[in-house]
């Protein structure tokens, strides 16, 4: 006989199967045009269920933008995790941040669909721990003494905000040396700072 599922491991199965689907469908349909009913049905869940676990459409498009958020944080430091040295984490963290973007369900995502609905202190709110890596980075070059810059968190905005309009840069077009050019442009972005 099966083990009996608990309450809170059926809430989280629940809470799952409606991030997955609902992920799926913002990403190939967009926002506006994905109801919750269209994201229930296949379940074989309640509206009530949705609205216990998120409130309404737009709190389950919050939790997905949450995620994938998350999830470019999480390959970023897949890439840079076996490197020693700060400034190699910085470069190669600042072109996987290029490369993961360009997965097409993250691409949509976070480029296309959250700006569009979404207000901008709320996707400061979802990079902030993004931007933190970044800005930690920035700092220890410049404590270490291998970027020149006027002020930290400054330039970590400036590079912050270059790969996101590199990001979106990339997805405008089919070709596929563009990535690579973003890539060399923030390099040479930073190297230009280095000392």
């Amino acid at each position: 006989m099966p083990a009996k599922i608990t309450k809170t491991e059926q809430t989280l199965r629940t809470r799952r199967a409606i991030l997955n689907r609902a992920r799926h469908l913002f990403a190939t349909k967009g926002y506006a045009a994905t109801g919750t009913e269209e994201i229930i049905s296949e379940l074989g869940i309640t509206r009530g269920a949705l609205y216990y676990q998120f409130n309404d459409k737009l709190g389950v498009f919050k939790a997905v933008i949450a995620e994938a958020y998350s999830e470019i944080t999480d390959y970023i430091k897949t890439k840079i995790q076996p490197l020693d040295n700060n400034w190699e984490q910085l470069v190669i963290g600042c072109q996987a941040f290029l490369e993961i973007a360009q997965q097409e369900e993250l691409r949509r995502l976070v480029f296309i669909e959250a700006p569009a609905v979404l207000a901008a202190d709320t996707l400061v709110e979802f990079d902030r721990y993004g931007f933190g890596l970044l800005h930690e980075a920035i700092q220890i070059a410049v404590n270490e003494g291998k970027l020149s810059t006027i002020d930290a968190e400054g330039f970590a905005h400036l590079v912050n905000g270059s790969l996101n309009e590199l990001a979106v840069w990339v997805t405008q077009s089919n070709e596929p040396e563009r990535l690579k050019t973003a890539q060399k442009l923030v390099e040479t972005l930073l190297t230009r700072h280095q000392n």
